[in-house]
């Protein structure tokens, strides 16, 4: 997850030939995988939710590697084939504008599951020249070079209650 400042203007709701001023954009790389249970292979519906409301705007950069996706209202949805047995994996970009110093990534669908995730890896870089940054969670370690801070944290049996939110000034 890293957020940086910027200007859109090819982002999807500018009109044509305008630059519409955008303070942030959210980029999100996730690598997410699957343990399959089944004896014989499954397909399954995949729904990856963005979140969307009056400060986080509809992602103007999508990629699910190797999978074609749907845009939907709220997030994009994809087949995928899970072996019996196997772990099976995607990628996913997003490219988020968005208007205020908040940015959030989507976790807490991991409740409709009802099952937590093994293990969750988290990286989230800001510019080093954003103040007070606060995160939901406590990063385990923090890394600093003279353009940009990383914190990193890692849970284990994650089954959370909150989404993973940055704040800064």
């Amino acid at each position: 997850m890293d957020v940086r400042p910027g200007t859109l203007g090819d982002w999807h709701g500018s009109p044509p030939g305008k630059t519409v001023p955008v303070p942030f954009l959210l980029e999100v790389r996730g690598m997410y995988h699957f343990q399959c249970s089944a004896k014989e292979p499954v397909v399954g519906s995949v729904f990856y939710p963005f979140p969307l409301d009056s400060t986080h705007l509809y992602p103007d950069s999508i990629d699910i590697q190797q999978h074609g996706f749907q845009k939907q209202d709220s997030g994009v949805a994809f087949r995928m084939r899970f072996r019996p047995g196997a772990e099976d994996s995607f990628f996913a970009y997003y490219r988020q504008p968005i208007k205020v110093n908040s940015a959030t990534y989507i976790v807490t669908t991991t409740r409709r599951w009802k099952r937590a995730i093994d293990l969750a890896r988290f990286r989230v870089t800001v510019p080093a020249g954003f103040k007070d940054v606060k995160l939901t969670f406590k990063p385990d370690s923090v890394a600093r070079s003279d353009s940009t801070v990383t914190y990193f944290f890692t849970r284990k049996r994650f089954y959370p209650d909150k989404d993973v939110t940055v704040t800064w000034r």
